[in-house]
């Protein structure tokens, strides 16, 4: 490739980081790195039909382990870091954040490096035909391998724990769930109405969902807009040791000077000094920028 195409491909490059809209519908750091072999937590609600045993347990485990050619997150680990969640550190020795704590997936992705975690439930249809679905999400993976759903027939009464130590090696593949959150995954349209932000933050997915959710952030979008009118904006902002925003600048896309945009901008800024985060993990100051789509 001659120097001057390759100038080209870098300023190409730099101007398609550079759209708001288009970093927006990207995906959102995640909130474990996907490195090393894959762990595998299985959570049960409450709402499961049946108290779980070990033994239970340990065939469902299995079971994902060899389909996922992963590990079994062990016990002792997630009671560990659901303690420090408790706590809201990140580390035994950590401080406290003053805020939000941080989510027992970053938590326990510390050590799991590569975390997916399973979701169990059991649905029946109208004649009382019952299945085991355990959806299973991969921390590390991006949006396209994020999500699979492995499900089988229960093999008895579904208020019967063998039941379910049976039907485990019975479980397969059977792709995506039909439904599973989105915040912070790739869209190929933005959604109206609604507030998508991505930031350049390690594990910024933690920090994006929040401000996702944010009632102080949604409210500075427009009004009086038409349908599919979306603001983009790009702010650059401090997350404190403690987990607050604090020193923010806030700037329309392409410096659309719309009164609207202006007064939206001021409101963001406002926004995000006053938010509470989890705390960084390495306890120090961290400068975020970020992609704002409302």
């Amino acid at each position: 490739m001659s120097r001057v195409l390759i100038i080209l491909s870098l300023l190409a490059g730099t101007a398609h980081a550079d759209d708001v809209f288009a970093v927006c519908k990207a995906e959102s750091k995640t909130a474990v790195s996907g490195k090393g072999k894959m762990s595998i937590a299985v959570y049960y609600p409450d709402s499961f039909p049946v108290t779980t045993n070990p033994i239970m347990r340990n065939a469902v485990g299995a079971r994902l382990a060899t389909a996922e050619k992963a590990i079994i997150v062990p016990n002792k680990d997630v009671e560990a870091a659901r303690k420090l969640v408790e706590g809201r550190k990140w580390n035994e020795g950590g401080e406290a954040c003053t805020g939000i704590a941080p989510s027992l997936i970053a938590v326990l992705g510390l050590k799991h490096t590569n975390l997916a975690t399973a979701n169990a439930s059991v649905e029946c249809d109208a004649k009382g035909a019952c299945t085991l679905n355990v959806d299973l999400e991969r921390h590390g993976k991006p949006t396209a391998e994020r999500w699979i759903r492995y499900s089988a027939p229960l093999a008895g009464p579904k208020d019967k724990v063998e039941t379910y130590t049976a039907t485990a090696p019975k479980l397969v593949a059977k792709g995506e769930p039909p439904s599973h959150p989105t915040g912070g995954l790739a869209v190929t349209t933005l959604p109206s109405g609604k507030v998508t932000t991505r930031s350049d933050a390690d594990g910024a997915l933690e920090i994006d969902r929040v401000m996702e959710s944010s009632p102080k952030i949604a409210d500075c979008a427009p009004k009086g807009r038409k349908a599919g009118d979306i603001r983009g904006f790009w702010a650059e902002w401090k997350l404190s040791a403690r987990g607050t925003g604090f020193q923010a600048t806030v700037n329309p896309f392409g410096g659309n000077r719309d009164p609207a945009n202006d007064k939206a901008a001021d409101c963001l800024r406002k926004a995000i000094e006053n938010m509470q985060l989890s705390c960084p993990r390495d306890g120090r100051p961290l400068t975020v920028k970020t992609a704002i789509c409302l």
